[in-house]
């Protein structure tokens, strides 16, 4: 018996990995769930309702390829677009980061300026610029997403007057992140 299976699978050729379960019902009838899940994904837990196929063995054969290759291959482009997503995501999250740095280098330049209304404004708009930075962690925390909130930590050289908040920060989340990795 041939059944070409696997080379039909191979044809959809899509990025992620697939669970078939087959499940067999009283009535002479079969249950198929389709997942693909993205290899992304894998790590983050995302994952999308399985495609239900039933019907008797003759049915399923005939049409199963057929009615599975357009959903696979929205899948495979909502992964695609999820990972652009994400991969811009991060970009921002890096700009964002490098910000304060030039924010703190033209600061010092006008504490050498001698003119300490404008260096008394900007050090102003860093401090609400770190309360606005640890009220997005904050948020961030109470969703459980500790690594995002991680990644938007800044560094103790931009704002060393709050090194010891975020020295401590940084500690909860790290201990947090590493608590939701044991379950």
């Amino acid at each position: 018996m041939r059944t070409n299976f696997f080379q039909a699978i191979q044809r959809l050729h899509s990025a992620g990995s697939w669970i078939i379960n087959v499940s067999f019902s009283a009535e002479s009838e079969l249950l198929v769930s389709v997942l693909l899940k993205s290899s992304a994904a894998e790590s983050g837990g995302n994952t999308l309702p399985p495609m239900l196929y039933r019907g008797t063995a003759k049915e399923i054969d005939e049409g199963f390829f057929e009615s599975l290759s357009a959903p696979v291959e929205q899948t495979v482009s909502f992964f695609a677009n999820l990972s652009a997503y994400q991969k811009g995501l991060e970009d921002a999250k890096a700009k964002l980061i490098s910000k304060p740095k030039e924010k703190s280098s033209s600061v010092s330049d006008t504490k050498k300026i001698g003119d300490s209304t404008i260096a008394s404004i900007e050090s102003a708009s860093i401090k609400t610029k770190f309360e606005d930075i640890v009220k997005d962690i904050a948020a961030l925390n109470s969703s459980c997403k500790y690594g995002e909130a991680l990644a938007i930590l800044p560094n103790v050289e931009d704002y060393p007057d709050k090194k010891a908040e975020i020295e401590k920060l940084q500690k909860e989340l790290n201990w947090r992140k590493s608590q939701m990795t044991l379950l």
